[in-house]
């Protein structure tokens, strides 16, 4: 590598440094750094431009919109509550209803909006049926990671690699929905086992108050809640005939983003200006920019061509190798900052190699999202639940999430090495 590209490089470590030192914001370290690269010279203007996946940054957008107007009406807390409810008050059904519907909701929404949707249900069931909100809490945290992964619009880095390999919403639901489904029925079943003690005190008058709970009075515009959920629907159809149609993702999220302002009447302004996460959107665009000044100084390619000379003669290690590195990456270091620059590795081993690029973008993504529940650092979604749950005065530890989360990514991540030597087989 010539001086441009270590000067490339030493900005990306130093971004990725900052991040993880938790004393600078991560849009605020990626923006410089992006801003360093761009000014130094590392890549022009027109580089820049063709560096930002606006499929991505569309899709993220879009959805954003979307479900923000959707959680106005109550619908989310409202399915959470009525899955309580039907587990009668028992702590092991309650645990597994919460991972469900956590898991089936970060299918569909983004982690944080997830978490923030399902963590004050869980804390006011907790306290009024009178159990501790830890055990929920926690699986609640890494059901939202493992549902995201599931498919293609549930956790950035999966938007990510599928727009950059040209992977759809149903080659998602192929092949990491099963994947995921089993990696979450067996985080579940640790959760529960680890916390059986927690989850057996439940008694009867504490069954009697969770049964008078009215869950219909959450919806508060069945009006609003009925034109969203019709858009959403034709929205998910777009996506699912995302080949036959043409037409891309972000195109199909955008147009019922604009659909539902103009249908529900809501404040436009007010709906982009509060439920759109514009620092996150800055954060993506910078970590595409800071990915294509990797590529231009020749950094990707050097790395690329150093991993493929150590597995260069199976793809089946290949792809454990990216599976269990990307996983392990990402207990510290955030999934989609890892997802955006490895995307493009993964893309130049496969070129290198001769490889069949497809299995190894399969184990980049599961490797990069369930890595991310090793602690707070891979995904942000770990770390607002723990942020809610010590303002309701339950104490998270970041070494207690880690302990516990260490071993949900030695599951999760022994789980997929089964799936990838199948991907592998069946390419």
């Amino acid at each position: 590598m010539d001086i441009r590209a270590w000067a490339a490089l030493s900005i990306f470590v130093g971004v990725i440094a900052a991040i993880a030192s938790g004393k600078v914001k991560s849009t605020t370290a990626t923006l410089l750094g992006a801003s360093v690269m761009a000014l130094s010279g590392l890549l022009s203007g027109d580089q820049i431009v063709v560096a930002i996946d606006h499929n991505t940054v569309g899709l993220l957008v879009g959805m954003m919109i979307v479900v923000g107007i959707l959680s106005k009406c109550g619908v989310f807390q409202y399915i959470a509550v009525k899955a309580v409810k039907v587990t009668g008050g028992r702590g092991r059904l309650i645990l597994w209803s919460i991972s469900f519907i956590t898991v089936i909701l970060s299918a569909f929404l983004d982690n944080v909006t997830t978490i923030l949707l399902v963590t004050p249900v869980v804390l006011s069931l907790c306290d009024l049926i009178g159990l501790k909100p830890l055990p929920f809490l926690m699986v609640e945290s890494f059901a939202s990671t493992i549902g995201g992964t599931g498919t293609l619009i549930g956790d950035p880095p999966n938007m990510i690699i599928g727009s950059i390999a040209g992977l759809s919403f149903n080659d998602f639901i192929g092949v990491m929905t099963p994947v995921a489904l089993v990696v979450w029925a067996a985080v579940t079943l640790y959760m529960e086992r680890r916390y059986r003690a927690e989850l057996s005190a439940v008694d009867a008058e504490a069954t009697a108050r969770l049964n008078q709970v009215d869950e219909s009075k959450l919806i508060t515009d069945r009006r609003l809640m009925t034109k969203a959920l019709i858009v959403i629907s034709f929205v998910l159809a777009a996506f699912v005939l995302q080949k036959q149609i043409g037409v891309e993702p972000s195109v199909s999220a955008l147009t019922a983003a604009a659909v539902l302002l103009i249908i529900t009447g809501i404040d436009d302004a007010a709906i982009i200006r509060d439920e759109v996460g514009w620092t996150t959107i800055i954060y993506f665009v910078s970590l595409f920019v800071m990915g294509g000044g990797l590529r231009a100084t020749g950094v990707i390619t050097a790395i690329a061509h150093g991993i493929a000379s150590l597995f260069s003669d199976s793809p089946l290690l290949m792809a454990l190798g990216i599976l269990w590195v990307s996983g392990i990456a990402c207990i510290f270091i955030n999934s989609a900052a890892f997802a955006a620059i490895f995307v493009y590795v993964v893309a130049e081993i496969a070129s290198a190699t001769g490889m069949p690029a497809t299995p190894l973008y399969w184990a980049l993504a599961l490797g990069a999202c369930l890595g991310g529940n090793g602690s707070y650092l891979g995904a942000a979604a770990n770390a607002v639940m723990a942020d809610l749950a010590v303002k309701n005065n339950v104490g998270i530890s970041f070494g207690y999430f880690m302990k516990i989360g260490l071993r949900v990514v030695l599951i999760s991540l022994s789980i997929s090495s089964a799936a990838v030597y199948v991907i592998c087989k069946l390419s």
